[in-house]
Order: C-alpha cells, then structure tokens, then sequence
C-alpha cells in the first residue's frame, strides 16, 4: 500500500489541475462592433398591462450573413431579438404573464452572474454558438404611461 500512496496522491493533484484548466471563459467578443446598446424601463397606466423591460443594440454596420443574433439573457429571465433592420435588433421583457413570450432562464441566474446594468447576448456564427456579456449598458429614463 506504501508503494501506491504516492502513485494515488499524484493522480489526484493531476485531477484536480486539469479540472481547472478544462474550464472555459464562456464569453466571446460581441459578434459585431457595437454602436450603442440601451434598455429602457417602462409601467403601463393600468395594472393589468403591467411593465417591462426593452433592449435595443445597434451594430456599426450590418451581421455578416453566417451570423444570428439569438437571445438576450437579462436578470434571470431570457428572450429572443426582434430585427428593426439591418443593425438594429430589439429584445422586449413583459413582465405580465399575459403578455410574457420569454422564459425564466436557469443559465441566466447560475452562470452568467449578472448586474442590474448587465446581460448576455447570444449568437450563433457559423452554426456554433457563442455569449457576450455587455456591461454598463445605457439606461434610458423609464416611460410611465397614464
């Protein structure tokens, strides 16, 4: 048994680097450069139109045709872009449940870890996907309808 304590603990020492080094940073560079990305918080005038959340991202020039903007992962909830046009998308959070088209994400709370200023784009580019955290996005002063 002498023999093979040494041989057993150096396994695991070796177990345990490659277990950290097989972690991969999540986050890619944005698919495009980025001219502005804001989010604008607005409450309806009745209660059972209820709020939400609208993030707008505008790109310096056009996706380039082997690039999709998929989803956008915001607190713990995620939804889908809407393209405005060629370098424009828009993503819509209705915190309603009559109105909600997106789904609490569990990736959203356990992996990206975000801020209230913060979330997560995904794309796919060249039929793999990838994730980009923007920061310090814009906030623009929320809309209260009467």
């Amino acid at each position: 048994m002498k023999k093979n304590a040494p041989l057993f603990l150096l396994i695991i020492i070796m177990n345990l680097f490659s277990c950290n080094s097989s972690k991969e940073n999540i986050y890619s560079s944005p698919p495009q450069k980025i001219k502005s990305i804001t989010f604008e918080n607005w409450t309806a005038g009745r209660m059972e139109s209820g709020s939400g959340t609208v993030f707008v991202i505008e790109f310096k020039k056009p996706l380039q045709n082997n690039t999709q903007l998929e989803k956008i992962y915001y607190k713990n909830l995620e939804t889908e872009f809407i393209k405005v046009n060629e370098t424009t998308f828009r993503a819509n959070f209705h915190y309603n449940a009559i109105y909600q088209k997106h789904e609490n994400s569990a990736i959203g709370t356990k992996e990206f870890h975000l801020k209230k200023n913060e979330a997560v784009l995904e794309y796919q580019k060249n039929n793999k996907k990838y994730w980009h955290k923007c920061t310090k996005i814009k906030e623009i002063t929320p809309i209260l309808f009467p």
